[in-house]
C-alpha cells in the first residue's frame, strides 16, 4: 500500500513539474518580404573630384618600315619589349609590308612579343597595303588588331574594309595622321585625345554618328606627358577619357626625336604611376575604354 502511495506521489510531482516550466512558444520571425532594400552597407563611396573624372590613358607604339637600314635588332628590340612590359606598359608595334616579307625572323619577333602581351597594329604607307600586312601578320603567326597605325589626313574617306588572297580586315582605330608626306615640320597632327572625325577636309571635327575612332598620340615626349599629366591634376581637363602615346624608334629604341631611353622611360613611367587617373592600355584598348566612358570627344592641342 504504501508502495503505491509513493508512486502516485511522484506522478503528482511530475506532472506539476511540468506544468511549471513550460511557456508559450517563441514566435517565429516573420519573413522577409521579397521586395525589401537589400542591407547597404557602411562604407561610404569616395566622392568625385576633378581629377578622378578625367582618365589619361597612356599606350606606347613602334612603326617598323620597308627599308631594311630602318629594321630593328631582333634580339634588342625583344629585350626591350621585355622591358616596358614588365614595368606594365602596353605597347603595339606596326611594321610595313618590307619588314614584313624581308626580315627573316618576323614571325619570331612577332608571337614572342604577343606572348608578352604586345598588340600588331596595321601600318603601311600604301593604304591598298593594309589587308595584305595583316594577312602577313596572320602568316607569321600573329593576330593583327583593328588599328591603322599612321596614314595621311586625305586618305581617311577612302577607309574601309579591305580584302587580301581570301583575307578581309576590317578597321575600326585610327591613330597618327599628316596632312602631308614625309613627316615635315607642322604636317604632323600632335593633338592627343579621341574623336571621330567627320571627313578628310574636317578632320578635327567630332562626328558622333560616325565609325573610325581617331586616338591621338600627342606629341609622344616624356615630358609632354609628364606636363599634360599635371595640367589634369590641376583642372585644365575634365574629359572622360584623353590618350597620350610614347614612340620609340625601331633603330635607337629611344623616344622619336629624343636621346631618351629605357631609363628616362621608367622614371617617366614611375612619375605618371603618382597620378591616380593614370592608365596603360594600348591603341585599341583606349578607343575600347572611350567608348565605354561614352564617347565624349576630348581632343587636345599639342606643339
Amino acid at each position: 500500500m504504501k508502495s503505491i502511495y509513493v508512486f502516485w506521489m511522484i506522478l503528482i510531482i511530475l506532472s506539476l513539474a511540468c506544468n511549471f516550466s513550460a511557456s508559450e512558444p517563441t514566435p517565429m520571425p516573420a519573413p522577409v518580404s521579397p521586395t525589401s532594400a537589400p542591407i547597404e552597407t557602411t562604407t561610404a563611396a569616395a566622392q568625385p573630384t576633378e581629377t578622378n573624372l578625367t582618365m589619361l590613358y597612356i599606350s606606347g607604339t613602334t612603326h617598323i618600315e620597308s627599308k631594311p637600314q630602318t629594321w630593328p635588332n631582333v634580339d634588342a628590340f625583344l629585350a626591350f619589349l621585355r622591358q616596358v612590359t614588365a614595368l606594365g606598359m602596353k605597347w603595339s608595334v606596326g611594321a610595313d609590308i618590307g619588314w614584313l616579307e624581308g626580315e627573316p625572323r618576323a614571325a619570331e619577333l612577332i608571337q614572342a612579343s604577343e606572348a608578352l602581351g604586345v598588340q600588331w597594329d596595321v601600318h603601311t604607307h600604301s593604304p591598298q597595303d593594309r589587308a595584305k600586312a595583316a594577312y602577313l601578320i596572320t602568316q607569321l603567326g600573329g593576330h593583327p588588331n583593328s588599328v591603322v597605325s599612321g596614314m595621311l589626313v586625305s586618305e581617311f574617306n577612302s577607309i574601309a574594309p579591305q580584302t587580301y588572297q581570301g583575307f578581309t580586315w576590317t578597321p575600326q582605330v585610327l591613330w597618327g595622321g599628316t596632312n602631308c608626306p614625309g613627316h615635315r615640320p607642322g604636317c604632323d597632327d600632335l593633338a592627343a585625345g579621341l574623336w571621330i572625325p567627320l571627313s578628310a577636309e574636317q578632320y578635327t571635327t567630332h562626328n558622333p554618328n560616325g565609325q573610325y575612332i581617331r586616338v591621338g598620340g600627342g606629341t609622344h615626349q616624356l615630358e609632354d606627358g609628364l606636363a599634360l599629366a599635371q595640367a589634369i591634376a590641376n583642372g585644365q581637363h575634365t574629359y572622360p577619357v584623353i590618350s597620350f602615346t610614347l614612340m620609340v624608334s625601331p633603330t635607337t629604341l629611344t623616344i622619336v626625336e629624343s636621346s631618351d631611353g629605357m631609363a628616362e622611360i621608367t622614371t617617366f613611367f614611375n612619375e605618371m604611376n603618382g597620378y591616380n587617373f593614370v592608365r596603360w592600355a594600348n591603341i585599341e584598348e583606349t578607343a575600347q575604354a572611350w567608348v565605354e566612358a561614352g564617347s565624349v570627344p576630348s581632343r587636345i592641342e599639342m606643339e
